[in-house]
């Protein structure tokens, strides 16, 4: 019975913190959009911090985070995330996003 109540408290813990992450992703593309750029990389924060991101969350994150610095005028760091993208998360949409972004420049 114990082992039961921690596994489902371990199942309640993961889920929460999925919701965490897909609120504050979703609220992040809206303050994108409103160009509200401090709120979005604060919302990317949060969301970064919940436990139990898989991958493809992450390079979602990373690449709202790299558009984000670049509308913010940094392109450094947006170009260090989008290279960062495309060599970890080559095989996601979004690490393919990041290479034609990068290939852009060149």
């Amino acid at each position: 019975m114990q082992k039961v109540l921690i596994l489902v408290s371990i199942f309640s813990l993961v889920a929460c913190a999925s919701t965490i992450q897909s609120s504050s992703l979703s609220e992040a593309y809206k303050k994108y959009e409103d160009k509200d750029y401090e709120r979005v990389l604060e919302l990317i924060t949060r969301a970064e911090n919940a436990k139990a991101t898989v991958p493809e969350m992450k390079a979602e994150l990373t690449y709202l985070k790299a558009r984000t610095h670049e509308s913010l005028g940094q392109q450094q760091i947006a170009d260090a995330l989008y290279a960062y993208l495309a060599a970890t998360h080559k095989e996601s949409q979004y690490g393919y996003l990041a290479s034609v972004k990068l290939n852009r420049k060149s």
